[in-house]
């Protein structure tokens, strides 16, 4: 069984939702709506169409070292793949961006999951913060 295999079989049936890989669709979620919490924070904003929610994962080099910050990453994608498979956590037609915290490889993992679930469920409900405008490069 080769290492591909091997992971599929280990994630099961839930499969991740489509990723955001460009920076121009980074910087268009951080135009939208943001909620913090202590171990992380989600952005989001509507998109134009119905499809899929697609979602983006950010560290930063503040957090700490390529191990602690590859770790985060990781965390956070385990979560929001837990989360997908749930109706109503990620919408359709919306992108979402995880921003890693300090806290966010080190805490609890049933923490991460509730402050994420609980971001979510605020933005979803219209409770988000605006985003700061931003300086023009």
């Amino acid at each position: 069984m080769s290492g591909k295999q091997h992971r599929q079989q280990v994630r099961g049936s839930a499969a991740a939702p489509p990723r955001l890989k460009k920076r121009a669709e980074f910087l268009a979620v951080a135009r939208g709506v943001f909620r913090p919490m202590p171990c992380v924070v989600v952005q989001m904003r509507k998109r134009a169409d119905d499809g899929p929610a697609r979602v983006g994962f950010t560290t930063t080099k503040r957090i700490g070292k390529a191990v602690v910050r590859n770790r985060a990453r990781r965390r956070l994608r385990e979560v929001v793949r837990l989360l997908a498979a749930q109706p109503g956590t990620l919408r359709n037609g919306h992108d979402y961006v995880f921003i890693a915290r300090d806290e966010t490889a080190t805490c609890d993992f049933s923490t991460l999951m509730q402050q994420v679930r609980n971001a979510l469920d605020k933005l979803n409900a219209g409770k988000g913060h605006a985003a700061r405008p931003r300086k023009r490069r």
